[in-house]
C-alpha cells in the first residue's frame, strides 16, 4: 500500500484528488493539510511514500520551499508539485521535486503517480 499525504489549501481541488486517489486500491490517503507547515508535521509522523504538494498554500511556506523539508523529514519520500502555475522548469530544478503536474492536467493524476513511485523503485 503507498501511503499518500496532500497538502492543498483548496478544498475543491481537494476533493478531486481525494476521489482520483479513491480509484487506485494500492494508493492510500494518509493525512490531508491546508499549509506546508501542517503538511511538515504530516509527514513527520506519517513517513508517506507520496506527497501531493501544492506550491501556494496558507501560511508562510511556498511548495517549493517545503519540498526540502519533506525530503530531509522523511528521506525516501517522493514530492509531486501539484500547482495551476507554470513551473515545469522550476520544479525539474529543484532536486526536492521528484515530479510535476498543473492542475489543469487532474485526469492524468494516478498515471503520474504511477510513473514517478516505479522510476523511484
Amino acid at each position: 500500500m503507498t501511503r499518500v499525504v496532500l497538502v492543498e489549501d483548496d478544498p475543491t481541488i481537494c476533493r478531486v484528488i481525494e476521489m482520483l486517489l479513491a480509484t487506485e486500491p494500492d494508493l492510500e490517503l494518509v493525512g490531508t493539510a491546508a499549509s506546508a507547515e501542517q503538511g511538515l508535521e504530516l509527514v513527520r509522523t506519517l513517513l508517506p511514500d507520496l506527497v501531493l504538494l501544492d506550491n501556494q498554500l496558507e501560511g508562510v511556506l511556498t511548495g517549493f520551499a517545503a519540498a526540502p523539508l519533506y525530503k530531509r523529514a522523511a528521506p525516501g519520500v517522493v514530492v509531486l508539485l501539484c500547482t495551476a502555475l507554470d513551473l515545469a522548469a522550476a520544479a525539474a530544478a529543484e532536486p526536492s521535486i521528484d515530479g510535476y503536474l498543473r492542475k489543469d492536467s487532474l485526469a492524468d493524476l494516478v498515471e503520474v503517480v504511477w510513473e514517478l513511485l516505479g522510476a523511484r523503485s
